[in-house]
């Protein structure tokens, strides 16, 4: 299981690692003002910065990110096995005209 750093907002606590799956429910029930997001190396304000779900800016309007991310990638593969395939199909083409008219 992942965790992630987190500030609470009390003052008993200062910091702690919790569950990923916990973030969106503590960024609900205010009890966190940031988290660290790795994947920008910095600090995350629940009240200044985009936060996915509910926080500073409401509920998240724009476009389903990571679904259009796997779907393009996937895209991706399938594009490059087709013309991977088509370049070993010439090849191999290729290959036996040559022994044919040798």
């Amino acid at each position: 299981m992942a965790y992630i750093r987190v500030v609470y907002k009390t003052k008993d606590r200062d910091f702690d690692y919790v569950p990923t799956d916990l973030l969106g429910t503590m960024i609900t029930r205010d009890e966190i003002t940031h988290f660290y997001r790795p994947s920008e190396k910095k600090w995350v304000s629940i009240k200044f910065d985009p936060v996915r779900g509910t926080g500073a800016e409401g509920s998240y309007q724009g476009p389903e990110r990571r679904m259009g991310d796997n779907n393009l990638r996937l895209e991706v593969q399938k594009r490059e096995r087709s013309i991977r395939e088509k370049r070993e199909s010439n090849w191999l083409e290729s290959l036996w005209r040559h022994i044919e008219t040798s």
